[in-house]
């Protein structure tokens, strides 16, 4: 029985492996979806330095391109990751799946050791989210975002015979999805837990879960979500301002209110790079979670629009690819991966507007933030290799 098993291991590993050479060899990557990818991180790069400039001489020795320089490393080293993993089989995630998923709840884990490097935020909040390793630092959770998906396309992929059976199907997913919500809740991270959540029933959605199965989770995690605002003094401040800003303009909080004033000042097209004004002192975080807020102040209503549209590009190129693509694991994977960066997307964009509760989300390829900027190009490159599979005749 063993000598079987290993033979039938062996000969599904070959067939990865032959799958896999057959579309590297063959198969062409998506030009389109690696021209706009270019297209936001140049715009990004650009930004980074705008937004920043300021700041950065304040509070970096009159340095006002630190920001700018570690944004240009990441983003060589993720161009660089990018092409290499567009040559990399994606059926080679499907086999690593648990590997990776642990390595990256270890990195959560490892927040709270003296390798954990903690921020306070303006309301005196305490942050202890990023690991600090001979001055450099990396957000864990912007590796995890990407190993859950890949390992929550791996369990549906291989219990697709019993999606519909709530114990094997659904809850081994969400079980997994907990321990990773816990970790960040404790950061505190509420942002990327939810986004995370939300990722995931997506995933079970697609893949063939049940929608009764997804209510009962949606009713749940609803349920939890009361609960852990109830009692926290500083999410509830949240969200009173955001139920007050729904009644009234001037009932927002000040991030938002700044926001606003921000696109509007920039009216049809802008102010010009460099030329913000509320990047000065009024807009909390110009070069991460309100970046945006400056791209539409300094290219107006005309930049802010021709970046959402090549957003939207982006996450149609990413839906394209699913739907041409045979492999079950394949799909599940490309519209992980896409829905994690369109929902990123639409959370920073819907706080910038004041459609959203203040999140600290950042805009991918856009904000500041060499974790969120390298994880989201190695995250193309994987939808580049299964590009190749969609190309192959």
């Amino acid at each position: 029985m063993n000598r079987r098993s290993k033979r039938k291991k062996s000969s599904a590993d070959d067939v990865y492996v032959t799958r896999a050479n057959t579309y590297v060899a063959r198969g062409g990557i998506d030009h389109i979806l690696l021209i706009i990818t270019l297209c936001l991180v140049a715009i990004g790069v650009v930004m980074v330095y705008s937004s920043s400039n300021m700041l950065s001489y304040r509070l970096h020795n009159e340095n006002s391109y630190h920001y700018l320089v570690v944004q240009l490393v990441a983003c060589f080293l993720g161009l660089i990751g990018m092409i290499v993993v567009s040559y990399i089989p994606y059926h080679y995630y499907d086999r690593f799946a648990k590997p990776i998923l642990i390595l990256s709840i270890i990195g959560l884990v490892l927040v709270f050791t003296p390798l954990g490097h903690s921020v306070h935020s303006s309301g005196g909040k305490q942050f202890q989210r990023w690991l600090q390793i001979r001055g450099i630092q990396f957000q864990p959770v912007e590796v995890t975002k990407l190993a859950l998906v890949i390992y929550v396309c791996h369990l549906l992929t291989r219990k697709q015979k019993e999606i519909h059976r709530l114990s094997r199907g659904v809850l081994p997913s969400t079980f997994i999805l907990m321990i990773v919500f816990i970790l960040l809740y404790l950061q505190p991270d509420f942002g990327s837990a939810l986004l995370l959540s939300s990722v995931v029933l997506i995933l079970l959605f697609v893949g063939g879960a049940r929608p009764s199965q997804i209510i009962l989770l949606v009713g749940i995690a609803g349920c939890l979500l009361y609960f852990s605002i109830k009692d926290d003094a500083y999410k509830m401040q949240r969200l009173i301002d955001y139920v007050e800003s729904l009644k009234s303009p001037y009932g927002m909080n000040y991030q938002v209110t700044r926001s606003l004033s921000a696109l509007a000042f920039g009216g049809a097209f802008g102010t010009g790079i460099g030329n913000s004004v509320y990047k000065l002192s009024d807009l909390p975080y110009p070069h991460t979670d309100f970046i945006f807020a400056v791209l539409g102040e300094e290219l107006g209503f005309v930049g802010a629009l021709t970046l959402t549209v090549l957003f939207m590009l982006l996450i149609w190129r990413g839906i394209h690819i699913a739907l041409n693509v045979k492999n079950g694991f394949g799909i599940l994977l490309a519209v992980g991966i896409i829905t994690t960066i369109g929902m990123q997307t639409f959370v920073n964009i819907g706080v910038v507007i004041g459609i959203l509760p203040t999140k600290g989300i950042t805009l991918p390829f856009i904000s500041y933030g060499g974790s969120s900027l390298l994880m989201s190009l190695l995250s193309v490159g994987i939808l580049l290799n299964i590009s190749r599979e969609m190309n192959v005749k």
